[in-house]
């Protein structure tokens, strides 16, 4: 086993530190431990060597992760409204969707997904679908939500500490979409955008390590200022991509927006802890060995489509390092949200 040094200056936005002390401390996400318990080879390639794949499209997003981008920018920008105070009319609305609809670049998109962007209406069908949810989801909320935060991002400095042990130290990081006051409740909110609603919909975020996060995260930080809060669920703002039929075959008409409220005891959130800290010590363990186990079942399966390593690791070991050259190139690290203050951390 190789040993680490003893104080490393890493590289800006690194998910990891090495300490004076030996161990690790860790600044993760939902995303990068989904990844980690899927395959840490995928992980390793992807946030340790950030490498990705040369595509020929460069920037372009597929269609339903933009439109995915552009339903929470637009829903931003209702919630920013609702929190300032400031009246949102339809025209508002119509506004709000042709900005994020290029900031977003959708028409560049639909290159990659033709029939799926033809389905969804084009722009007239995005306005389509936010003119509906201004009138049966934001004018409710209008009423019932008292909006703490929209887009704030926590855990680059620390914040929320969720465990350390004699390798590593975890820190949790994060951007809800909003925080909101709820029936007396702080409660986390989160956009999700989703191909069409159905049975199985609301059940999907629990368990989950996104959501639990946001609980604890929101209550751990209320705690910090000073208030004592209980947090105990979150929101899932679900929107379907698809608009439902006016004339389905069953004659019930199936909703376009639906809200999940997954909630997490105490038992479950320290559960929840307790496992993130362990993935982080065998992370810690691949990150002092080199040594990163290769998940071959997830292969040709890996969140429904083929691994984006499936190319490099289906080849011999001695021709993957001329695969590695010709077919990928390093990624810039993402970036859960901006510091307030250029350069820090």
């Amino acid at each position: 086993m190789t040993t680490l040094p003893s104080v490393v200056q890493t590289k800006p936005h690194s998910f990891y530190q090495f300490l004076s002390d030996g161990r690790i401390a860790f600044y993760v996400d939902a995303s990068m431990m989904k990844d980690f318990s899927h395959c840490e080879a995928y992980f390793h390639l992807k946030h340790v060597q950030r490498k990705k794949l040369k595509y020929t499209n460069k920037g372009i997003m597929p269609f339903p992760t933009a439109i995915g981008s552009w339903w929470s920018s637009v829903m931003e920008r209702f919630y920013k409204a609702m929190r300032e105070g400031k009246d949102f009319s339809q025209q508002d609305v119509q506004d709000a969707v042709l900005v994020a609809w290029h900031e977003c670049n959708i028409d560049e998109s639909s290159a990659a997904s033709p029939d799926t962007f033809k389905a969804f209406g084009d722009l007239p069908g995005a306005l389509l679908m936010m003119t509906e949810y201004y009138k049966t989801q934001y004018l409710i909320d209008r009423q019932n939500w008292k909006i703490v935060g929209v887009e704030e991002g926590f855990g680059l400095r620390k914040e929320v500490k969720l465990g350390e042990t004699r390798s590593c130290v975890v820190y949790w990081v994060g951007k809800p979409d909003l925080v909101v006051v709820e029936n007396g409740r702080l409660t986390p909110v989160d956009h999700k955008t989703v191909s069409r609603i159905d049975g199985s919909t609301i059940g999907r975020y629990k368990p989950s390590s996104q959501m639990p996060g946001y609980v604890y995260a929101c209550e751990e930080l209320t705690k910090q200022l000073g208030y004592n809060v209980r947090v105990d669920r979150c929101v899932v703002n679900i929107c379907s991509r698809t608009r439902p039929s006016d004339n389905p075959r069953s004659g019930k008409p199936k909703p376009r927006f639906v809200r999940a409220y997954p909630n997490f005891s105490r038992e479950e959130l320290t559960e929840w802890r307790n496992q993130i800290v362990s993935k982080c010590e065998r992370l810690a363990t691949c990150l002092k060995t080199g040594v990163w186990n290769w998940n071959e079942t997830q292969c040709h399966s890996f969140y429904n489509r083929p691994c984006d390593y499936l190319k490099l690791h289906s080849s011999t070991p001695s021709a993957r390092d001329i695969i590695m050259l010709a077919d990928f190139e390093e990624a810039k690290p993402w970036v859960p949200y901006q510091p307030e203050k250029e350069g820090e951390e």
